[in-house]
């Protein structure tokens, strides 16, 4: 009886584990006063089959216009939606910007591994960051 219990809470701790928010990838630039960063990741319990992407800039900003995925010769528009999410953080000069879109979006396309992500602000800003498509495949 204890080692059924003791395989129970085993299997309940490993599904519990694996279905938490997944970090896929983060990059960042940082010169003088330039800053800015995405933040990849996917959480089961949330969104499944969705990839959660949060952008940051220091940058007076109100939302993305585009996303931009290019790799392999290969240019993908990206279909997203704004995530209710609040990002906090301890700069006040930094703005966030929380989106969702479908993981399919970048699996069924043949991109290659060194890419690049370009962010299209409303205030008509652009900020390309490298992008590893082939860390969601």
């Amino acid at each position: 009886m204890k080692t059924l219990i003791c395989l129970l809470f085993g299997l309940v701790l490993a599904n519990t584990a694996y279905s938490q928010k997944k970090n896929i990838d983060y990059q960042y630039f940082r010169e003088g006063k330039t800053y800015y960063a995405f933040s990849l990741f996917s959480d089961a319990a949330k969104a499944p089959g969705n990839l959660m992407l949060d952008f940051t800039a220091k940058a007076k900003f109100s939302k993305i216009e585009k996303i931009l995925l290019k790799a392999g010769g290969v240019e993908v528009k990206l279909k997203f939606g704004v995530r209710t999410d609040v990002i906090q953080s301890d700069n006040a000069e930094q703005k966030s910007y929380p989106v969702v879109f479908s993981a399919k979006d970048i699996t069924e396309r043949e991109l290659g591994c060194d890419g690049q992500i370009t962010f299209k602000l409303d205030n008509g800003e652009t900020y390309t960051l490298p992008f590893n498509a082939c860390l969601i495949k």
